[in-house]
């Protein structure tokens, strides 16, 4: 959640760099507590190059649990239930609803439908999992049982509107009084007597701590004299927005497949996002024909009004990752790094959110240690092997 006072009392000058998602989280919790906050990132306000403008906003852990760990898909429930107070904390609108998920799969696929069904019955059987048969389907998505018979429902899970949380977070830290640094470059950042002293665009600037949040801009190759993280690299992931005003489905969808699950996330106002491919590449630059045919002939297979749908954006965009798929959160004396979320970023967000707050309390109380109820799940981590 966002609290109102630090626990350590201290009120500290601090910079965060990287203004994506947990960029934007930390410096409304922060300036909230009465710190002096600055932000600083390469894109401009907007963020249209982060990592959390081209995501879908799913809240779906069991949805996630076959193709992560279990720390995640816990970090996923108890972010759940932290969600709907934090958004609740922000004057401007945002969209958020926990109406669950289905999984479906067409005849020929029924094969992994069966596979997913029986891994969460084996991992998680203290989470509800409902079979549908089409009458349920009826029930539930009407339009879903044109093409399908069965499927899998998933009543605790949910999402949020990434992008309209982005521009809340955007309006919240106007309020704040925030120094905001769009279109930055950080191309240092070093320790010195007990401060650190940052090259913003070629000019020096001295603060009390430094919280790093630059996803995939950390990694060795870019961050270069910056801290960079050894062991970071960039996964690339594409998708589509579509104005489909033929298309009622309201709640997320996924596509079971051999290769690929393919997602499709209701937004508001007959507007969807479309995705997922999930390849091995730092290559940023447009979407693939066939990322492109096989996404959107998927999407048509689920529902055939999206055959009529407009397509407003198709977007390319790199996710950052360590080799374990883990995040990790490191104290390295002043300078605090948080990255590899990977595709979970607004699954597990306010637990992440929680651990850095830890963080920066026993960092400005000159502790060695961190104590919290999420420890067990995401250590912050006083040893740097994963980095430099």
């Amino acid at each position: 959640m966002l609290p109102n006072k630090h626990q350590s009392g201290h009120m500290a000058e601090i910079a965060i760099v990287g203004a994506g998602l947990m960029g934007r989280l930390a410096a409304v919790s922060l300036a909230r507590e009465g710190h002096k906050v600055t932000l600083i990132d390469k894109d401009d306000i907007n963020g249209t190059n982060s990592a959390a403008y081209a995501a879908a906003g799913m809240l779906t852990p069991l949805g996630e649990a076959m193709h992560c760990d279990a720390n995640i898909v816990e970090m996923g429930f108890i972010s759940l239930a932290l969600w709907p107070t934090l958004l609740s904390n922000l004057a401007s609108y945002t969209y958020f609803q926990q109406q669950g998920s289905i999984m479906v799969a067409h005849e020929q696929d029924h094969s992994e439908l069966l596979r997913y069904k029986r891994f969460l019955q084996q991992h998680y059987a203290n989470h509800a999992v409902q079979e549908l048969d089409r009458q349920r389907l009826v029930n539930l998505e009407p339009e879903l049982s044109r093409h399908f018979n069965q499927g899998l429902f998933l009543p605790e899970e949910g999402q949020l509107g990434n992008r309209k949380l982005l521009l809340a977070l955007e309006e919240e830290i106007k309020t704040l009084a925030v120094e905001w640094l769009t279109v930055s470059n950080v191309s240092a950042i070093k320790q010195v007597n007990n401060c650190v002293e940052l090259t913003i665009n070629d000019e020096q600037r001295t603060v009390e701590l430094v919280i790093d949040c630059r996803g995939t801009g950390a990694r060795q190759a870019v961050a270069q004299q910056a801290m960079p993280l050894n062991d970071l690299r960039a996964v690339r992931g594409e998708l589509f927005q579509l104005f489909a005003p033929d298309v009622n489905i309201q709640r997320p969808v996924r596509l079971m497949h051999p290769r690929y699950q393919l997602y499709i996330a209701p937004k508001t106002h007959g507007y969807f996002v479309v995705g997922a491919t999930e390849i091995e590449s730092d290559d940023s630059s447009p979407m693939t024909v066939r990322s492109a045919m096989e996404l959107l002939s998927a999407a048509y297979s689920v529902h055939s009004g999206f055959a009529e749908a407009n397509i407003r954006q198709h977007i390319s965009q790199l996710r950052p990752a360590f080799s374990d798929n883990q995040p990790k959160i490191s104290i390295d004396n002043k300078v605090i790094q948080i990255n590899g979320l990977y595709r979970h970023g607004f699954l597990i967000a306010p637990v992440v959110l929680a651990q850095l707050l830890s963080a920066v309390n026993a960092t400005l109380s000159a502790e060695q240690s961190v104590h919290s109820s999420y420890q067990h799940l995401l250590p912050v981590n006083f040893s740097h092997e994963y980095i430099h």
